[in-house]
């Protein structure tokens, strides 16, 4: 007779799909993501807008990775703190650019 499988039992481990779990080497992270890169941005959208408008963008995609490892083995990501200071900046950037457009600046 053919073993059956418990549907109620808890699973043993995690099942990701392929490119959709978590990311465990630093290698496999694109260079956009990583945050050393994103960092360089953030510097030059001191000066330039659009770098900054880059990083926004970038974070609210997707995470942006650091090259060190948390307490479970796992790549660490810039934090949910940057992902709301990126939607202010953008509100930000919109707000301004719709104003200079209409022609109130």
């Amino acid at each position: 007779m053919s073993e059956e499988l418990d549907p109620y039992a808890p699973p043993t481990q995690p099942v990701y799909d392929k490119g959709k779990g978590p990311v465990e080497s630093y290698d496999d992270v694109p260079w956009f993501r990583r945050s050393g890169f994103n960092s360089l941005l953030v510097l030059l959208g001191l000066c330039c807008g659009p770098f900054i408008l880059a990083v926004c963008i970038i974070l609210l995609t997707g995470d942006v990775y650091y090259n060190s490892y948390d307490e479970h083995g796992r790549l660490k990501r810039w934090s949910v703190a940057n992902k709301v200071v990126a939607v202010i900046i953008l509100l930000l950037q919109v707000a301004y650019f719709g104003m200079a457009l209409v022609g109130n600046l």
